[in-house]
């Protein structure tokens, strides 16, 4: 681009200046004016160019008896009853096309067919509609209809044919070639229905694709007018009643209008969604060994895709396909924007697709039953991530995907009841809360699961805490203490006194057992905030209450049937043990050491009763060293 600011060469304009003289002469103004303009080219006059034109004008006027029309040469195509021929229109130095009636048809009958096919197309100014240049007699006064040629080839051809369809126009993804045909299609027919025409016999074969890919809807031999005939030249679709069309393509109320009511508009919406089934599956949709089975696949109208159709694309096909024609698209309109919106999300459906096999992969490994839950898991949220970044991919380019939404809940739902049945309800409520309306029954039944896991929590916690040793170890250190400073104390003084003292009688020795019960139930009282917070220290408190209260009942159990007090005492001895051993039994296996030691006293005792005194002061100071060394403080 040059820089209007930057100064010419005045050299190069002067030269410039001298050749634009002699070259645009006559077109100053023009140059001065508008350098945008188009400069035109000055006639020159030659003596050959005044006799062409003469000869041409004599040429002109002796073709107007024949339109112009130089013979008719190749036949390029033959229908129901017309034929199709190449001809030159001299006139315009051009080849046209020339549809005229098939020997056996040619009676007034078909002629004003041919006419009125004529009169359709000619009133029908579409780019998708072959032109109609003009109508002339033949030979025989029949009419002939003189179109555009158009260069190409049938759909039917192509719509099937990936290699040639690539080959001829590039195009690698031969369904979205087809859905573009068709949509194209669509456009002539919306154009025709605007003027109240309905096609009613649209088929691949009934398509011309031109050799750079143009697209015209041909063969408009059934169209009959919904709207105003224009003066009779036009079929009316209140008198089209008898059978006419393609069988394998027909709409149940092409078999008469007691078969689903008048022709309309939608009756080419079925039209298009038949030429649709077909080019998904590669085969019309009414098929059948006879001519009666395919009328019954007509009435029926309930053509199914495979499996592996594009789920979108199978909905729109079942829709224009519908058998009551109030069920249908209200439109060819609406039919086409909704393949546009197919093409335009067709990403997003294939990521939606892409994504529902591995929701089929999730499916399945949540529905195993694997021994190894930890792995097991990981495959199933390995698979939850891949399946739902494929449905969020798809939500991005196309928020509305009903499929892909449908999906994310699936999945999520899908892992949120495998947690659910692995015993982890707060991770499938951790999954259903991101969903926007989760499954009613499932979340129900995720928090009452929720709740039964916080309730057994919560009891276990307790558990936990009423059987907690370390909790209430001072206050069992302090008490194991005390506790052994008075029978150490005690049997000490009893050993070296050698039990010549005045309480030491069987009532003595209860009302010393009753003293200890009482100092113990006082203790306990005293720190009732720890002895009575567990389980432990509970069964600590109400063990050494028994050992006493058995004492107090073994001292007058004596005395009452005249057992010596000596072997009363080394029965006490027994008492501890047994004591000792339920506390490491149900409350403390750290104990262990004192019960072997009192053991040991108790055989020592019964082998030598003299030594008992020793034998208890040797048990009670193994219980205060090992209780205090057990129950200690511990840093945490």
């Amino acid at each position: 681009m040059s820089d209007p600011d930057r100064p010419l060469d005045p050299t190069l304009v002067r030269e410039l200046a001298a050749w634009l003289e002699p070259a645009a002469r006559g077109q100053d103004d023009t140059v001065a004016a508008d350098p945008r303009s188009t400069i035109l080219p000055t006639l020159v006059r030659t003596t050959g160019s005044a006799a062409t034109a003469e000869a041409l004008l004599t040429q002109l006027a002796g073709d107007a008896a024949t339109d112009g029309l130089l013979g008719h040469g190749t036949t390029i195509g033959e229908g129901g009853m017309g034929v199709v021929r190449v001809a030159e229109q001299l006139a315009l130095g051009r080849t046209v096309a020339v549809k005229t009636l098939k020997p056996g048809r040619r009676d007034p009958t078909a002629a004003l067919d041919l006419l009125r096919e004529a009169w359709v197309t000619g009133a029908l100014e579409h780019p998708s509609i072959v032109p109609v240049h003009t109508i002339h007699r033949d030979d025989d006064g029949l009419p002939a209809i003189v179109m555009k040629r158009i260069e190409g080839v049938d759909w039917s051809e192509l719509c099937d044919d990936a290699d040639a369809v690539a080959a001829r126009f590039g195009a690698t993804d031969l369904l979205q070639w087809n859905l573009e045909i068709l949509i194209a299609v669509l456009h002539a027919l919306r154009f025709a229905h605007s003027r109240g025409i309905v096609h009613r016999d649209l088929k691949p074969s009934n398509v011309m694709i031109g050799e750079f890919g143009e697209v015209y809807l041909l063969d408009w031999g059934l169209a009959v007018t919904v709207g105003d005939d224009r003066g009779g030249r036009l079929p009316r679709a209140a008198d089209a009643t008898a059978l006419a069309g393609t069988p394998c393509y027909m709409a149940p109320e092409m078999l008469g209008p007691e078969h689903g009511g008048p022709l309309t508009e939608r009756t080419d919406v079925y039209l298009a969604g038949a030429v649709l089934f077909e080019l998904v599956t590669g085969a019309p949709p009414h098929a059948g060994d006879s001519a009666a089975e395919v009328i019954a696949s007509v009435l029926s109208s309930r053509p199914t895709l495979p499996d592996d159709a594009p789920t979108a694309l199978a909905q729109i096909c079942a829709r224009a396909m519908a058998p009551d024609p109030a069920d249908r698209y209200p439109s060819i309109d609406e039919l086409q924007r909704a393949l546009i919106a197919f093409l335009r999300h067709r990403g997003a459906a294939r990521l939606t697709a892409l994504a529902h096999r591995q929701l089929d992969e999730l499916t399945d490994e949540v529905g195993r039953t694997a021994g190894d839950l930890a792995g097991q898991r990981e495959r199933v949220h390995r698979l939850l991530g891949a399946c739902r970044f494929g449905f969020h991919e798809a939500l991005v380019a196309w928020p509305d995907n009903a499929e892909a939404t449908d999906g994310v809940e699936r999945a999520t739902a899908a892992v949120a009841e495998f947690e659910l049945a692995a015993g982890d309800p707060r991770a499938a409520l951790a999954l259903l809360a991101e969903l926007p309306a989760p499954p009613v029954e499932l979340l129900a039944r995720a928090r009452a699961a929720l709740a039964e896991a916080e309730r057994r929590q919560a009891a276990l916690e307790e558990f936990s805490r009423l059987h907690d040793r370390a909790i209430g170890t001072r206050t069992r250190m302090f008490i194991s203490g005390v506790l052994g400073v008075v029978f150490i104390s005690a049997t000490v003084a009893m050993a070296v006194a050698d039990g010549d003292v005045p309480m030491h009688t069987h009532r003595g020795g209860a009302l010393y057992s009753a003293g200890i019960l009482v100092l113990v139930a006082a203790l306990a009282l005293w720190a009732r905030e720890s002895t009575m917070k567990t389980r432990v220290n509970q069964r600590v408190v109400a063990t050494t209450l028994c050992m006493f209260v058995a004492q107090i009942g073994l001292f007058a159990a004596g005395e009452r049937l005249g057992i010596p007090l000596g072997a009363v005492e080394v029965l006490m001895l027994l008492v501890w043990a047994l004591t000792l051993t339920s506390v490491v039994i149900g409350i403390d296996a750290g104990i262990w050491p004192t019960l072997a030691v009192s053991a040991l006293a108790f055989v020592a005792a019964l082998i030598w009763p003299g030594a008992r005194y020793v034998a208890m002061a040797v048990t009670t100071i193994a219980f205060t060293v090992n209780a205090v060394a057990l129950w200690r403080p511990r840093a945490a």
